[in-house]
């Protein structure tokens, strides 16, 4: 009996599989493009607040890293240099609309909102204003690229029930698990993620001859 699949079927359903693999362990941060607008819904309140890096590797700042050092983990980011900055994190249902390459169309995707320390202000008034962010709607609108990625003006709406709620987003209603998502990286991990970048730049400058 052979090891391997064989045929096309498999590559097919492994594809499929691969897919639903990422699209249940991903965790997708929101944001806005300068000048855009979307609908968002609070899933929590009484966000944890941590301290927080964001660093380019490989060309790309799309990587965020939980610092240690407050939590008395060591932290490979300060030891570099890199100074983090204060963050709260909420989860939210992102009601932008978008397709992807082959033609699928999402919306109500649930996303992590990650706020640093003047957009936390903002919402700790909005929240006493609402008795609490959970269920509000919000028209958020990013009205610059020097605002926050994740918007600057909060146009709220109406605030959902727990009913309405569960209804709408059904296993999507509750809010991420911050422990897990958020812990720090171990001191040898985040090194191995921190060296990507030192590492690609060695591959750039060496030449390679045949």
């Amino acid at each position: 009996m052979s090891l391997f699949k064989r045929g096309y079927d498999d590559l097919d359903r492994i594809e499929k599989e691969i897919q639903e693999r990422r699209n249940t362990n991903t965790i997708y941060r929101f944001w806005l493009p300068p000048g855009k607008t979307t609908r968002i819904v609070f899933l929590d309140d009484n966000p944890p607040i941590y301290e927080e890096h964001q660093l380019k590797i490989k060309g790309d700042w799309r990587n965020w890293f939980t610092c240690g050092t407050p939590l008395g983990i060591p932290c490979e980011c300060c030891e570099r240099g890199d100074r983090p900055y204060t963050a709260g994190a909420y989860t939210i249902i992102d009601g932008t609309e978008w397709t992807d390459k082959k033609g699928n169309v999402h919306k109500n995707e649930r996303k992590l909102f990650v706020a640093k320390f003047e957009t936390l202000k903002k919402l700790k008034q909005i929240s006493v204003k609402r008795g609490g962010l959970r269920g509000c709607v919000f028209e958020v609108t990013r009205t610059s690229d020097t605002s926050p990625s994740t918007g600057d003006m909060f146009d709220f709406e109406k605030k959902l029930t727990e009913e309405e709620l569960q209804k709408l987003f059904k296993e999507n209603a509750e809010p991420y698990n911050y422990d897990e998502i958020l812990a720090p990286k171990s001191p040898s991990d985040l090194g191995k993620e921190l060296d990507k970048e030192a590492e690609n730049e060695y591959e750039e400058e060496e030449d390679i001859n045949f």
